[in-house]
């Protein structure tokens, strides 16, 4: 149940609409009945399920009627600095910043708090849903697959999207929920990091995916004849391996900051990612070696810059031809989504190799790319509290830079989320002439 709102000034009124919403949707804040050109300070926060809270503010002036409205004003100074409704959203951060955000259940809530000086004048808790309460959630354990399933209410067989995590593993339900709420059935598919699988990604055989496909033709919620895919990072490196290597029955593939070539696996030596028959799909890029005596990655101070060691391996280019993807042999739709401050690998650079090749090779497939040139690799799902430019990587135990700011993120994680959503209604819904 939503916590009705709490006034201590009798004229004061804390606006909040709406009470419950998706993490995608717009919550406007309006404060009413202050002072004439007061200042006051707005704060949300909320709690991840590791107990840690996650914090932001922002300090505003009332205009001559006593109003502040977050939708029309920017903070003085606070958390983020331009004009944005979700500011107080995404920018909440815990006390030690590079954290992920963690939260399991379906939903969270967010305490929208108002202060003069000191004092709370006004309180309002909110709830925001990462999926609509509609959509079923269902683990996947059949043919050797780890899933989990979302799958929104319908009358008839829906389309369906195989969401693909990056470098740390895992369902990334997140992502898979909230574009399944928007009325896709989705299947967050574990590749590795998740229990039964491998626990790192070496020598992932693409039989597995194989195996997927044949699964969603017997699934009669879902239309099999319209699938997408959604990778991020080595996730897209995967979805454009699998658009290649299994082209009939993939007619949309989004990749977010990915590869235009094939890298190995990252266990720490030099082995394959990707299998097919106990061969490899490719020999895999060559990557700059490390610098073990600089210490970078030990701390949050000095995080490892990966995106130096990808260039330096370009160099070979002998090599870093031979692992290219042979995005020529796609039949899907391609959306590819990159930012221009990308630190983890040089994004934008891949999605042009590939655009080159589409083109060299007289493709016909229909590719766009959207390009944010401030962001870095984490464009994601918008208004979702983000760890930042200084990451942790849960898997490699090291501190990475992954470029942009958390601001230049949100701005790229929005606009992009939309299109994306748009990409796949017209890809997997809209019927052809």
């Amino acid at each position: 149940m939503t916590i009705p709102p709490v006034s201590l000034t009798a004229t004061l009124k804390m606006e909040v609409s709406p009470l419950e919403s998706l993490v995608d949707q717009e919550v406007v804040i309006v404060l009413r009945g202050l002072q004439p050109q007061e200042k006051i300070q707005v704060q949300a926060q909320t709690v991840d399920d590791s107990g840690i809270p996650w914090k932001s503010y922002g300090i505003f002036q009332a205009n001559g009627l006593g109003i502040i409205d977050l939708s029309k004003q920017a903070p003085s100074e606070g958390s983020y600095q331009e004009i944005d409704p979700m500011g107080l959203f995404w920018s909440m951060q815990p006390e030690h910043s590079g954290l992920a955000f963690k939260i399991e259940n379906a939903n969270f809530s967010v305490e929208i708090t108002a202060f003069r000086e000191k004092e709370k004048i006004a309180s309002q808790n909110i709830i925001r849903f990462r999926k609509a309460a509609d959509v079923k959630r269902i683990s996947i354990h059949e043919d050797g697959l780890v899933g989990i399933l979302f799958v929104p209410p319908s009358d008839k067989p829906l389309p369906m999207i195989i969401t693909l995590t990056g470098s740390s593993g895992g369902f990334g339900e997140n992502r898979a929920q909230l574009l399944a709420s928007h009325g896709f059935v989705v299947l967050a598919l574990g590749y590795f990091g998740v229990d039964g699988l491998s626990s790192d990604l070496q020598n992932i055989p693409f039989e597995y995916f194989e195996t997927a496909f044949k699964w969603i033709k017997r699934q009669p919620a879902i239309d099999s004849s319209h699938i997408g895919i959604y990778g991020v990072s080595r996730g897209a490196e995967l979805a454009l391996l699998l658009g290649c290597t299994f082209p009939e029955p993939v007619q949309a593939i989004a990749a977010v900051v990915p590869s235009s070539v094939v890298y190995g696996g990252s266990s720490g030596g030099p082995v394959d990612a990707w299998l097919y028959h106990g061969k490899r799909l490719a020999p895999f890029a060559p990557v700059g070696k490390e610098n073990s005596t600089d210490n970078k990655g030990l701390d949050r101070a000095y995080p490892i810059l990966m995106k130096e060691r990808f260039l330096e391996g370009m160099k070979d280019t002998k090599a870093f031809e031979a692992a290219v993807i042979p995005v020529e042999k796609m039949q899907a739709s391609l959306l590819l989504i990159s930012g221009g401050d990308d630190q983890m690998w040089p994004s934008a650079l891949y999605v042009t190799q590939i655009q080159e090749r589409l083109k060299a090779y007289k493709s016909s497939i229909c590719c766009e790319h959207l390009c944010y040139p401030k962001a870095g690799h984490g464009i994601s799902i918008p208004n979702f509290p983000a760890p930042g430019p200084i990451y942790y990587h849960p898997v490699g135990k090291q501190w990475f830079s992954m470029g942009g700011t958390i601001a230049d993120d949100q701005d790229a994680s929005l606009d992009s989320w939309k299109k994306l959503i748009a990409f796949f209604q017209k890809t997997l819904k809209e019927e052809g002439p």
